[in-house]
């Protein structure tokens, strides 16, 4: 369930379809700099009521970062 919200806010953020993004693609492919990668996760933060313990980079893949999502939700 968060994998497919996940996959649904980049598209809508960035303006892909969802049948181009797949979860084993790093987030370098549908993010272009750190303004996004700040864009993205202000939203996510937003969506899912958490803050991330740590910092996401744009080498892990969606898949991981739906993980991250998870574990900060307990």
């Amino acid at each position: 369930m968060i994998l497919e919200k996940l996959i649904s806010m980049i598209c809508e953020e960035f303006g892909f379809s969802e049948d181009e993004v797949d979860g084993s693609a790093p987030l370098y492919e549908f993010i272009n700099d750190d303004a996004e990668l700040e864009e993205l996760v202000l939203s996510l933060e937003s969506e899912f009521e958490t803050e991330f313990a740590e910092e996401i980079d744009t080498g892990i893949s969606v898949s991981e970062l739906a993980d991250m999502i998870e574990e900060s939700i307990g």
